[in-house]
């Protein structure tokens, strides 16, 4: 069991430790929520950053519709949390996870995807079977290459099987333009993006010229989702990371949130000069995106040691670091990172406030 102390110092919070600056996450909700007030694009914040039920409620607060999450059991757990709307971004495939899906939909509105038509007709059976109509949006490939069908005449096709489909109601489309998140230079990520959305507003057009419904057009993260204010057809957002950000999204240019997420480790060895040992490795930290980057200390540089250890670089003999001294790192990513722990340390003016669960931690069902 954790065990923490209300009040106590960062400094003396035990390691490795995620550490939440709930006044930072706080702006950063509350930053997003303000940029769509002006306009017509509403928010469905992803919630598979944070994982995390009391940061979701926080979003929906801040006037979110609801939330996005990539795999069922990431909304099997906010709708339990009260979280009254989700959309499943990722595709639902297969028996056991149909019927986990119409189980969850008689406690909350669930939407989700489609890019099979063998796919959906499998959900559209279930859900007919027992009187139900799950809402799903068509999910199209806007340049990513993952999940989604051909923007154009083949989603339109996609679409217009899916309307005949009596447990579906085809409500939009979705387009996630993963692709170029981390674009850093802020002209090249727009024009991108701009090329991207085109295929994704041309197929909305086309399918409504069809006489198909589609009142959602649902696309965009933390590092385009400034420029989605203003293409017309967009209808919503997902953006994820703005709540806690991570190091790769700090080197985009324009994107305009406070870093939220650190680990806190623990300075556990130092026999040479030039650098020391935390005890914080691949355990507590991902690499996807590379090392994580070492807070307040000029010229460190992090490297993975192994599963439990990190070394802190120096040029020469750069630090006056001791054993027994904390270290603050920015983690490179912070949904995998999240997603290496169990509980969010709270800490508001550098003092713990509250330890959260992270609910949907491996959630990867």
């Amino acid at each position: 069991m954790l065990e923490w102390t209300r009040g106590e110092a960062i400094g003396d919070i035990d390691t490795p430790a995620l550490i939440l600056d709930i006044a930072a996450a706080e702006r950063n909700i509350r930053a997003m929520a303000d940029r769509l007030i002006p306009g017509t694009v509403r928010l469905r914040p992803h919630v598979k950053t944070h994982k995390c039920p009391l940061l979701a409620h926080k979003q929906m607060a801040a006037g979110a519709i609801g939330v996005t999450a990539a795999k069922l059991g990431e909304a099997e757990v906010m709708i339990r949390a009260g979280i009254p709307e989700v959309l499943v971004s990722t595709p639902i495939v297969g028996r056991l996870k149909i019927e986990r899906l119409l189980a969850l939909s008689r406690h909350g509105v669930v939407l989700t995807v489609v890019d099979d038509a063998c796919a959906a007709r499998a959900i559209s059976d279930a859900a007919a079977r027992v009187g139900q109509k799950i809402p799903v949006l068509v999910d199209v490939d806007v340049g990513q290459r993952r999940t989604g069908v051909l923007p154009g005449e083949p989603a339109l096709a996609l679409g217009r099987q899916v309307a005949t489909m009596p447990g579906l109601v085809l409500v939009g489309l979705q387009g996630y333009e993963g692709h170029l998140q981390h674009v850093e230079g802020r002209d090249e990520r727009e024009l991108q993006w701009r090329a991207s959305m085109k295929k994704l507003t041309d197929t909305a057009d086309l399918l409504r010229g069809a006489g198909l419904p589609i009142d959602i057009v649902s696309t965009g993260g933390t590092g385009t989702s400034t420029f989605a204010l203003e293409v017309p057809g967009i209808t919503e957002i997902q953006p994820g990371s703005y709540v806690v950000m991570d190091d790769h999204y700090g080197r985009v240019q324009g994107v305009g949130f406070e870093q939220a997420l650190f680990v806190l480790s623990t300075v556990v060895s130092r026999t040479r000069t030039t650098d020391v040992i935390v005890d914080a490795g691949m355990k507590a930290l991902s690499s996807d995106s590379g090392p994580p980057r070492v807070r307040g200390i000029e010229g460190a540089r992090y490297a993975f040691a192994g599963d439990e250890h990190g070394r802190i670089e120096f040029d020469g003999e750069g630090s006056d670091l001791r054993v027994g001294d904390k270290v603050l790192l920015v983690p490179s990513h912070c949904d995998t990172t999240i997603n290496l722990h169990d509980h969010f340390h709270v800490v508001e003016d550098d003092r713990l406030v509250e330890v959260w669960p992270i609910a949907a931690r491996g959630r990867i069902r």
